[in-house]
């Protein structure tokens, strides 16, 4: 059994969770609630519980600040939150679990199905990623999260991303590549500074780590000596993009 808290200033949206947390098809019980990040520090510290559904903004506090006050964070966080788009794109960085509001119970079983046993082992790590990514424009970080472990990488030390079927393989200086079970396509979203490219439909490149480019062959030697295919389509746009980033 999963005891849960829940920490929302809006009473309406506690008692909303706790019914759907209810009727979710995982073994999890409301073991406490909180409006304020006073009552939660207090009702997290007696109940210690296994998951906290936390609120981002709040009249006396933010979420962020209730956990600054937790020396050990030993519990997983789901944040529910209202934020903007580009808030979104950070908690994506940091590889943190969150829901949108308005809640709904196939994402909140998706979230809690998410939760393993590898609990606060990366919690100190993501958490400060995801604050470094919503204070600053472009995130250092990024969090990737493997079958096994979360990885923090710099992303200046990314040298490509390659698709593998389901999988990402994540290609960095002075590492093994690192797989992970998320698309090319979400990291094409995410990572939209002129030092990325998608080239081809497997392959999202950092320019900073090009080689060589082999214009007759449409393929790319980079830094590791692994290779990047540049497709047809997409041949007149690297160009013109790798021209602009080496403008800069």
């Amino acid at each position: 059994m999963l005891k849960a808290v829940i920490v929302d200033d809006e009473i309406a949206a506690i008692d909303s969770l706790e019914i759907l947390l209810n009727n979710c098809k995982q073994d999890i019980i409301v073991a406490g609630k909180a409006s304020n990040i006073d009552d939660a520090h207090r009702t997290i510290s007696n109940i210690n519980p296994d998951i906290v559904f936390l609120d981002i903004e709040m009249p006396n506090g933010s979420g962020f600040d209730l956990l600054d006050r937790i020396d050990n964070i030993n519990f997983d966080i789901i944040f529910i939150t209202a934020f903007n788009q580009y808030a979104i794109k950070a908690f994506k960085y940091a590889a943190v679990d969150y829901i949108l509001k308005p809640v709904d119970i196939n994402t909140l079983s998706n979230a809690i199905e998410r939760i393993d046993s590898s609990k606060a082992q990366s919690n100190s790590d993501k958490l400060g990623i995801l604050q470094e990514s919503i204070e600053n424009e472009k995130p250092q970080r990024i969090a990737l999260s493997t079958q096994d472990s979360i990885e923090i990488v710099y992303t200046d030390d990314i040298i490509q991303f390659e698709a593998e079927g389901n999988y990402t393989k994540v290609y960095t200086l002075n590492n093994k590549p690192i797989v992970v079970s998320r698309s090319i396509k979400e990291y094409e979203e995410l990572l939209t500074t002129p030092s990325f490219f998608r080239c081809h439909k497997s392959h999202l490149i950092n320019f900073k780590h090009i080689k060589k480019v082999y214009k007759n062959q449409n393929y790319i030697e980079m830094v590791d000596n692994n290779l990047a295919y540049i497709s047809r389509r997409k041949k007149n746009e690297f160009f013109e993009a790798i021209d602009v980033f080496l403008a800069q």
